[in-house]
């Protein structure tokens, strides 16, 4: 199946180059790094991609002086820290290379909303567009396929939601929304203020959907 075309692709891109980072939330598996990829696949500038879930990655942003991020981003213009929330000090990173290095474009991604909105809120007051990208919408699919299709799918789309993943996947829906809750929603929502009672929790899901 062909991309989905999202609706922050075209907003996101009319704000590269402006002097701020540009930021991107949202849960897991929401469609952040594929939405990325899509923007930057059409912008002609060199560019560095960085993942913090590698430890390299990590351990290469730590304690960055304003010498070593130069070292570190050389003459690309864009870049790109995808699960920036894994990242020590990330806010103060992003901050000290927007505020020196104005020809740079930064795009930072965060799995939790929450876990990375804590690290940059504060040094990224003013520097930054903030997006928080959802899980597919309804408008979003009937401009994919039509209305007619899409009002066609709505009993399935109201069970199984639309998460990338399961709509571009239907035969193994129920799989993949049991693997995405299992480990991806409810660790997230464990992780926030540290819950404990995750059968409290399942059981509050189970009450809101009915």
């Amino acid at each position: 199946m062909d991309l989905i075309k999202r609706k922050l692709e075209e907003i996101i891109r009319q704000r590269f180059f402006q002097g701020k980072a540009i930021i991107i939330i949202g849960p897991r598996q929401s469609g952040k790094t594929t939405l990325v990829k899509e923007i930057i696949r059409h912008v002609d500038e060199p560019h560095l991609w960085f993942n913090g879930d590698e430890q390299g990655v990590r351990t290469l942003f730590k304690d960055a002086s304003i010498s070593r991020l130069k070292s570190i981003i050389g003459r690309h213009r864009l870049l790109i820290i995808d699960e920036a929330q894994r990242i020590e000090n990330i806010g103060l990173c992003i901050k000290l290379i927007t505020d020196n290095f104005p020809g740079i474009q930064v795009i930072a991604t965060g799995s939790s909303s929450f876990e990375l909105a804590n690290k940059i809120n504060e040094p990224l007051t003013g520097r930054k567009f903030e997006y928080f990208l959802y899980p597919l919408s309804f408008s979003e699919m009937v401009n994919r396929h039509g209305l007619f299709e899409e009002e066609q799918n709505l009993e399935d789309r109201l069970i199984y939601g639309y998460y990338p993943e399961i709509i571009t996947k239907p035969s193994d829906k129920t799989g993949n929304l049991k693997l995405l809750a299992d480990s991806y929603l409810y660790k997230d929502i464990l992780i926030w203020e540290q819950i404990k009672k995750s059968d409290r929790l399942e059981r509050l899901v189970h009450a809101l959907a009915f």
